[in-house]
C-alpha cells in the first residue's frame, strides 16, 4: 500500500537529516512559535513529536529535546519582551485582533489570578501558551518569576512530546509495514491521544465548579 511507504519515507527523511539541522530547525520554530504567536495556527507538539520520530538513539533524543527547550525559552522570552515593550499595540494589530479581546482578557484574568503556576500550566495548553508570554511582559510580571516557571514547564514538555515521538517512530519502523492499511490510522490516534493528555491537565487544573477559572480557548 502506498500509505506505509510514505510514512516511511518521511521517516526516513528525517532520521536522514544531520542532527544539528533537525535540531535547528526545532529551535527556530519553537521560538517563532511563542514569539511571534505562531503557535496560534501551527501548534509547536506536532513538530516536536516529528522531530523526536527522527531519534534514534538516546543522544540523538537528548539533542531534540534541548532544540525544543531552548526554542521554547528564546520564544517565550522574546515573547515577554514584546509583550514588555509593545503589549498593548500587538492586541491592537491584525494577528491581536484575530485572537480576540475577550481571549486576551481571560489570558490577563488567568495569570493575575494564579501567578506562576498559570505560566508553568499554559504550556501545555494550545492557544493559552501562545498569549501568556506576551500577556506575562505587558503586566510587568518580573522576568525572574516568569522564566523559572517557564523553564521547567518547557523542559518537561519538550521530553513528554520528543520522547513520545521517539516511542511512535522506533514503533512504526518495527511494526508498521505490516498495518498495511491500518497505517493511515496512526496520525489520527497520535492527535487523539495529544488531545486527551491536554484535556486530562486541563480538568486537573481546573478547581470544580470555577467557570470563571477556564483559560482561553476552553469550551
Amino acid at each position: 500500500m502506498g500509505g506505509p511507504r510514505h510514512v516511511t519515507r518521511i521517516l526516513d527523511f528525517l532520521s536522514g537529516l544531520p542532527p544539528m539541522v533537525l535540531c535547528a530547525a526545532t529551535t527556530l520554530f519553537m521560538c517563532v512559535e511563542t514569539s511571534l504567536l505562531v503557535g496560534l495556527f501551527v501548534p509547536g507538539d506536532a513538530v516536536v513529536l516529528l522531530a523526536g520520530s527522527a531519534a534514534d538513539s538516546p543522544a540523538r533524543l537528548a539533542l531534540v529535546v534541548a532544540a525544543a527547550t531552548a526554542g521554547c525559552l528564546a520564544g517565550e522570552t522574546l515573547g515577554y519582551l514584546i509583550g514588555r515593550r509593545f503589549g498593548p499595540a500587538v492586541r491592537r494589530g491584525r494577528v491581536g485582533r484575530r485572537v480576540g479581546a475577550v481571549n486576551w482578557a481571560r489570558a490577563e484574568s488567568y495569570l493575575v489570578r494564579r501567578g506562576g503556576p498559570a505560566v508553568f500550566g499554559s504550556r501545555f495548553v494550545t492557544v493559552v501558551h501562545a498569549l501568556v508570554p506576551v500577556v506575562a511582559g505587558t503586566l510587568a510580571m518580573p522576568y525572574r518569576r516568569f522564566i523559572a516557571w517557564a523553564a521547567p514547564a518547557a523542559l518537561v514538555w519538550s521530553c513528554l512530546y520528543a520522547g513520545a515521538g521517539m516511542a511512535l517512530g522506533a514503533s512504526y519502523r518495527e511494526f508498521g509495514s505490516g498495518l498495511g492499511a491500518w497505517s493511515w490510522l496512526v496520525p489520527p490516534v497520535i492527535v487523539g491521544c495529544v488531545v486527551g493528555f491536554r484535556l486530562l491537565l486541563r480538568r486537573l487544573r481546573r478547581p470544580a465548579g470555577r467557570e470563571a477559572d477556564r483559560p482561553p480557548g476552553s469550551a
